[in-house]
């Protein structure tokens, strides 16, 4: 099981926007089946930490890319919500985590 974190950088200004278009597309990829909820945060001025920064995580049981043969990419975000994301945001990475699950524990003996 795998946490997957997307991390955006918001143009100036536009960090709460971005990430309500952000949140648009965690649901559409829910509802076609892709992924689990999704959670967004941000840090936009109110909290700690680099401003402009929006993170979109889900979890995992496999990783694969939403780029494979075999995957369609939601009509809404393809042809909407990815178009207007990519005016409100200047960079975006991808981080991967393993999860800890109870089948992986190794507790010293």
């Amino acid at each position: 099981m795998f946490l997957v974190q997307r991390v955006f950088k918001a143009k100036p200004k536009k960090a709460w926007e971005a990430a309500s278009v952000i949140a648009e597309i965690g649901k559409e990829y829910k509802k076609a089946g892709q992924r689990t909820d999704s959670k967004i945060f941000l840090s936009a001025g109110t909290t700690p930490g680099e401003y402009g920064l929006i993170y979109m995580e889900w979890e995992a049981e496999v990783l694969e890319s939403v780029y494979r043969g075999d995957n369609e990419i939601p009509e809404k975000i393809k042809n909407e919500l990815g178009p207007l994301l990519r005016e409100l945001v200047e960079d975006q990475w991808i981080e991967f985590f393993e999860l800890l699950t109870p089948d992986k524990m190794r507790m010293p003996s």
